[in-house]
């Protein structure tokens, strides 16, 4: 399979997958073919985007008091339990939480790198 036929097909298991879970389109992302897609919690708003160039994510979350916190899931072989993570927590996910849910995502992903805002260099989150 092409890679760009690969790209084109978890763009629409993403789209699929998310919707099914209550996710909403962004604004314009239909427009522009993007799998780009957000969920409002309550407490916590949960944004995902896919990288059309790697199989990633960029996958933010943002608190009713703005601050927020993005990672970049490299799911690579492993959508579906990207997925299933990113489903299995959306409602439960709070600004108190985060970090302990996030191991979910680092457990179901092969990579997920979140920026170091000291020096904005990418690194590797695991669960020890």
């Amino acid at each position: 399979m092409m890679e760009e036929d690969l790209h084109e097909q978890d763009r629409n298991h993403i789209i699929d997958r998310l919707k099914s879970a209550g996710w909403k389109m962004a604004a314009g992302a239909e427009r522009l073919g993007r799998a780009a897609l957000e969920y409002d919690n309550g407490q916590m708003l949960l944004e995902v985007e896919q990288d059309f160039e790697r199989r990633e994510l960029t996958f933010s979350l943002t608190s009713p008091s703005g601050e927020g916190l993005t990672v970049y899931p490299v799911y690579g072989d492993a959508l579906e339990p990207t997925l299933d993570a990113l489903t299995g927590f959306q409602t439960r996910i709070t600004p108190e939480n985060f970090r302990i849910t996030l191991i979910e995502l680092v457990e179901a992903c092969p990579e997920v790198y979140m920026q170091d805002g000291e020096d904005g260099e990418l690194r590797l989150l695991s669960v020890e």
